[in-house]
């Protein structure tokens, strides 16, 4: 039964990847120009490979090639200037993102300025505004397609966020933005008693295609494109209070290497007391580890609490900072008994979650 045990626990795995080949970081690219985002999803539990651009999902692709990788060629055309988001993920069969790439960011140049030479007539506003409020479909509504929803100040991710739509909650929808992927709702906390949230995030139920046009408000003055600097000079930092892995979708990775065995993991018995705690963290400002040791349960109750002084490479009995969003970090434990690894996470946005797994060393299912 050990050797079988033995066996099971030392199956190699595809390892979990995910790579944007291109465009590379900094491209520089101009508004309605279609490019082609391309890259690889590897790993026997992907089952969907997602592309996302500026914390939205865009796209996806759900055949594997030959090999058995994803791979990934999905045309993307930006529609506003300033800097953008990339990324790539993998996604299992229950919708969690196991993998993703690490973030691509390109510089689209400004659009062409609309705003006209010559002020237009006051009149002009109120009298194309009062019939497309009446244009408005009777009892077309908008709720989370997933948790919550985001809801801005205007039809783009570079408005402030005025609250969210949390699941179970409906919005009357009051209008859609000129390209159709955004809805104007009606939104206590919002500007006018408004907001707006993307298509991809809410379920509408009703006609759409009725819906009137709503002009979008001028858009946050510190996203207004500046003028590139010479290509000698280093250009500035961006307008920004937190780094870009903070402000992407939360997802958690957290497993040993090179033996992964779903989580928890044994060593000993004729095999290496060496590890790599290995991490990857998205949509957090802060993560600390922490390594104690408990008496094993379940069918690991006979295995004591492991030796926390046998512990070298990781301190143990206190919380280690973690440096986000990836990392990783090698171990050896000499002693044999039970212990528990546990990150403890910040998210962005406030709240706070915990990801435990465990070490078995020199412990069988049945001592």
């Amino acid at each position: 039964m050990a050797m079988v045990f033995l066996a099971a626990c030392g199956a190699s795995a595809i390892p979990l990847t995910a790579v944007i080949t291109a465009p590379t970081s900094n491209a520089k690219l101009e508004p309605g120009q279609s490019v082609s985002v391309t890259g690889k999803v590897t790993g026997g539990e992907v089952k969907v490979a997602e592309v996302w651009v500026d914390g939205v999902k865009v796209g996806a692709i759900n055949e594997k090639a030959a090999n058995g990788d994803f791979v990934v060629a999905y045309p993307w055309t930006p529609t506003s200037g300033g800097t953008h988001v990339l990324q790539i993920k993998g996604v299992n069969d229950k919708g969690e993102a196991i993998t993703q790439s690490e973030p691509v960011y390109v510089n689209v140049n400004a659009p062409p300025t609309a705003v006209p030479t010559v002020p237009p007539k006051p009149t002009a506003v109120p009298a194309t505004a009062t019939p497309a409020a009446t244009a408005t479909p009777a009892g077309a509504t908008a709720t989370p397609a997933d948790e919550f929803a985001n809801v801005r100040k205007g039809p783009d991710t570079v408005y402030d966020k005025v609250g969210t739509l949390q699941a179970g909650q409906t919005a009357k929808v009051t209008g859609k933005s000129s390209d159709g992927q955004w809805f104007q709702i009606e939104f206590a906390a919002g500007d006018g008693g408004v907001g707006w949230v993307n298509g991809e995030v809410v379920k509408v139920t009703g006609a759409t295609d009725a819906l009137p046009v709503k002009p979008a408000p001028a858009k946050p003055v510190a996203q207004v494109p500046v003028v590139p600097p010479p290509a000698t000079s280093t250009p500035p930092p961006a307008a920004t209070t937190l780094p870009s892995y903070a402000m992407l979708p939360y997802s958690q990775v957290f497993r040993f290497e090179p033996r992964d065995n779903i989580g928890d993991v044994p060593l000993g018995y004729n095999e290496p007391k060496t590890s790599t705690a290995a991490y990857q963290i998205y949509g957090a400002v802060r993560a600390e580890l922490e390594i104690t040791s408990m008496a094993g349960s379940g069918i690991f109750s006979q295995c004591p609490a492991g030796d926390l002084s046998s512990v070298s490479g990781i301190a143990t009995n206190t919380r280690v900072p973690l440096q986000l969003p990836s990392g990783r970090l090698p171990f050896s434990i000499q002693g044999k008994g039970y212990y528990l690894f546990k990150i403890y996470v910040f998210k962005t946005d406030g709240s706070t979650t915990d990801i435990p797994l465990k070490v078995i060393v020199d412990c069988f299912k049945s001592q």
